[in-house]
């Protein structure tokens, strides 16, 4: 049986890496090792969990200290196959290629693009530390069997160092769940995950001022500071807080119970100004659900949006379009659940992790064959 090995920095329950990925490999025949620090060395999933003690903090252990020990925690499980998602383990790579294996990344962010969000450095050097970034991924993945990436541009950067480039979106896992619309519940929407000023979240609760008996049902964590700052907002009195929540309980206590998804993404630099991409799963989440969503009027999402008539798309950063649209799901509940049903059916149909399953295990077979 062909052993592959995938380590990884990320904790052993994340969805795409173990639920997805890994697993999806086990289904295929594979046999799997998830090498991550701190993880319980156990078989779940039929995935044999590798773990190591790693307790240093700060940025240069994360870049240098930690590849190394993921490193050497691979290389002694001699598998045939090694998958990685971390840059800064894109030297170590091209290491194992040296050993005779297979070796794959996986670049679940567009890196250089994610640079420019670190708005407290100057732009000029965002710039020149983007290129040399660029520069090394694309020396580096001309020596790897396989590439994995999660958006358009960053395939078709990387096309060209390796033919073996597969776009593998993050698109949930079906689930029976599905929110229904009763008569007879308040008028709500929803918003579970990353408190962030990138999600807009500020500009929901200033719309609730102007939308009458409707609530927000909000579940997540984040910056204290942000947190705060919300609560003394106007619209807070709306505001169902019930603060983070376990991934298997969000449909329960925040899906079930709300009428409106809320996918309000900035115009950030992963998103290309106003292009999109369909690595947020958030979108896709709510439409598996059964929600109608009010989204960003990204063109990758206006597309299916308007494709299927699942919600409405609005700026992100004008709330006047914002309470409009709330509104008008509010004020005519029988669109709205049909809305639901459409997107829901969509998922079912295209934008689920089992589609993307069968492009990651055909990379693999095209890989070993």
């Amino acid at each position: 049986m062909i052993k592959i090995c995938y380590f990884t920095s990320k904790t052993s329950t994340d969805v795409r890496v173990f639920e997805k990925e890994c697993t999806s490999l086990v289904k295929a025949g594979y046999e799997v090792y998830l090498v991550s620090p701190n993880a319980k060395e156990e078989i779940r999933n039929g995935v044999h969990i590798v773990g190591f003690p790693f307790d240093k903090e700060g940025l240069f252990h994360r870049i240098f200290s930690l590849p190394k020990l993921l490193y050497k925690k691979a290389v002694s499980i001699n598998a045939d196959v090694y998958h990685f998602n971390d840059p800064a383990c894109l030297h170590y790579g091209t290491k194992l290629k040296r050993k005779g294996k297979k070796v794959i990344f996986d670049s679940f962010e567009d890196h250089p693009s994610l640079l420019f969000e670190k708005k407290s450095i100057p732009y000029p050097i965002l710039y020149l530390l983007s290129k040399i970034y660029s520069a090394f991924e694309y020396y580096k993945c001309k020596k790897f069997d396989g590439i994995i990436s999660c958006y358009h541009w960053t395939q078709e950067r990387l096309e060209k160092a390796c033919k073996k480039n597969e776009l593998v979106f993050n698109f949930p896992i079906l689930a029976e769940n599905i929110t229904k619309f009763e008569e007879n519940r308040q008028p709500s929407i929803c918003y579970a995950g990353l408190f962030s000023r990138m999600w807009k979240i500020e500009n929901i609760v200033q719309s609730l001022a102007e939308l009458g008996d409707v609530r927000f049902n909000l579940a997540g964590h984040g910056d204290k500071s942000y947190i705060e700052m919300l609560k003394n907002m106007e619209g807070w009195q709306k505001v169902n807080y019930i603060g983070q929540v376990k991934r298997e309980d969000v449909h329960d206590k925040i899906y079930s119970k709300s009428l409106i998804g809320m996918v309000l993404l900035d115009y950030i630099p992963l998103c290309k100004g106003n292009v999109g991409n369909l690595s947020n799963n958030k979108f896709f989440e709510y439409m598996m659900a059964g929600l109608p969503i009010v989204c960003t009027d990204f063109i990758l999402w206006k597309e299916i949006v308007d494709g299927s008539s699942c919600g409405i798309c609005v700026n992100p950063n004008n709330v006047n379009e914002i309470v409009n649209a709330i509104k008008y799901l509010t004020d005519n509940p029988d669109i709205a659940k049909q809305m639901g049903e459409n997107g829901r059916k969509i998922i079912e149909e295209k934008y689920n992790w089992s589609v993307e399953e069968k492009k990651l295990i055909e990379l693999y077979r095209s890989i070993l064959n």
